[in-house]
């Protein structure tokens, strides 16, 4: 079971975020953190997680959170488009507003789909895995793709190119510049 640790300011956007994931197959930690502090302390007690988070808590931004966290955690940042420029780290997906449920399903999924079994090593990077993530939203949300469609098309263009998974994907992230 992937757990998901929810970080904001306000109580009312986790609870529209935690409404937004009912009935989906993830459990949902029952605390909203407001500090990142007390996000870093919740996050130490499970081996994997996601957290979801605003770009700015009371005390650390998803900069600092990012710094001070364990491997086994990723982070998903939902923040105002200004400021996914100052994300500092491949591993935060930033996920700019408006959201809707559907976009935050599938970064989610996207997401949770890459994070490291304890048992087993990845092939890939955590840096890696979160620029093959970033692409992936990108074509979900700009070509109306499935998350399983995005991860297709990456994987046949790797294939086809003879290239990794990464370049395709750094090559789509930077023909979007």
């Amino acid at each position: 079971m992937e757990y998901i640790i929810l970080g904001f300011s306000s109580d009312s956007t986790a609870e529209k975020i935690r409404e937004a994931l009912m009935g989906t197959s993830y459990k949902i930690v029952n605390i909203v953190c407001h500090s990142g502090a007390e996000l870093l302390r919740t996050a130490n007690e499970y081996d994997r997680a996601l957290i979801i988070m605003g770009f700015k808590l009371s005390d650390m931004t998803v900069n600092d959170i990012c710094e001070n966290l364990h491997s086994g955690c990723r982070i998903l940042s939902v923040m105002r488009a200004e400021h996914t420029e100052d994300v500092l780290y491949d591993e935060i997906m930033p996920l700019p507003l408006p959201i809707n449920r559907s976009r935050l399903i599938h970064a989610v999924n996207a997401l949770l789909g890459y994070i490291p079994s304890s048992r087993g090593g990845a092939s890939r990077s955590q840096e890696e895995n979160a620029l093959i993530d970033r692409a992936k939203l990108l074509l979900i949300e700009r070509y109306n793709m499935g998350e399983e469609q995005a991860h297709r098309f990456i994987q046949k263009r790797s294939m086809d190119t003879g290239s990794k998974a990464v370049d395709i994907a750094r090559a789509i992230l930077y023909s979007d510049q």
